[in-house]
Formats: C-alpha cells, structure tokens, sequence
C-alpha cells in the first residue's frame, strides 16, 4: 500500500505527464501522424522503411485516394447520423463533418508526406 504522501506524488506526476500532449499540441511543436493543421509528419518507423514499402503504401493510399470522393458525396447526401455532423454540415463547408471527408483529408496528406519521403529516400 502506498501512504498518503505516494500517492499524491504519483498522481501529480501522472497529471504532469498526461498535460506534456495537450501543452505538444498548444506550443505547435509537431508529433509523428497526423497534424492538426491537416499535415502529417512521418515517424522514425517510417523513415526506416525501404522504398518498395513506402511504394505498397503509397498505394494503398492511392486506392483510398480514388474511392473516398464516391464516399463523400454518397455521405453528403445521406441524413446525419450524429449531433455533431449535422452542426457541421449546417455552419460549417459542404463536405464538413463528414467522415468520408475527414478520411480523404488524412490519406492525401499522409500521400504527400510519404511521396516527400521517397523523394529524400531518392526512391523515386
């Protein structure tokens, strides 16, 4: 059993370490995946990665790339099915709050980020 003492130590260091993501977030210094301004920043295990994986992803992406736009106007045209896409459809673009959307936005960024990749690689 932890006295009393322990246990305020250990969650006020919980608490610390929980706040180091939100204060990442705030301070705009970029994490590995997507971003909130839409980019997306690969991480080591990607860099690591040899051009003919990057190349397997890359298409899959592609793949997603070709299909999601079906998707959204399927989407769009559909009734909301929450709360919080229909406040996005009403004050926000034709395509927000969207799933559909949202995919498509992060599998052309993270395309784009990974083609950059390729190209420092010189995989390409």
């Amino acid at each position: 059993m932890l006295s009393g003492a322990a246990k305020w130590w250990w969650f006020s260091a919980l608490a610390v370490l929980g706040g180091c993501a939100s204060v990442q977030d705030m301070v705009g210094v970029p994490r590995t995946g997507y971003q909130s301004d839409g980019t997306y920043v690969v991480s080591d295990e990607e860099e690591k990665l040899a051009c003919r994986q990057l190349e397997g992803r890359l298409a899959y992406l592609d793949r997603q790339i070709q299909v999601l736009p079906q998707q959204v106007v399927l989407e769009s045209e559909s009734r909301p099915s929450t709360v919080g896409s229909a406040l996005g459809r009403m004050f926000g673009g034709s395509g927000d709050g969207l799933k559909a959307t949202r995919e498509l936005q992060r599998a052309r960024a993270e395309s784009d980020a990974l083609r950059a990749l390729m190209i420092r690689k010189q995989c390409v």
